[in-house]
């Protein structure tokens, strides 16, 4: 349980980030970035594996492309969810979700809950 919390407020923290440096998104206020980093960051640790779960059956067929798939889409469903979140750029969410589905997956690997 410690393993899951820790992956939490490290997303969360990077998701701060990625806000805070990428241009394209932006967050009315300090209490809506950290509202929605910690849900991003339960959506990343909790409901991704269970869609990557689902969509294992069709990643031979799809070469992986769903998962890349459920990577983005994760999100951006809570991204758009929550009030004070503005997308101006379309590229801009693309490279914060890539950056967080990489840090996602590394602290996935790194830190094992005991």
């Amino acid at each position: 349980m410690s393993g899951f919390l820790l992956r939490i407020i490290i997303n969360a923290t990077i998701l701060c980030a990625v806000v805070v440096k990428l241009p394209g998104i932006f967050v009315d206020t300090l209490g809506g970035t950290l509202l929605g980093a910690t849900i991003i960051g339960l959506a990343n640790a909790a409901i991704r594996p269970l869609l990557a779960f689902v969509d294992m059956p069709f990643n031979p067929v799809t070469v992986g492309g769903l998962t890349f798939f459920t990577n983005l889409i994760t999100p951006l469903m809570v991204v758009k969810a929550l009030p004070g979140f503005q997308i101006s750029s379309s590229i801009a969410p693309m490279i914060g979700i890539l950056l967080m589905t990489v840090c996602s997956y590394t602290l996935t690997k790194v830190i094992h809950d005991r």
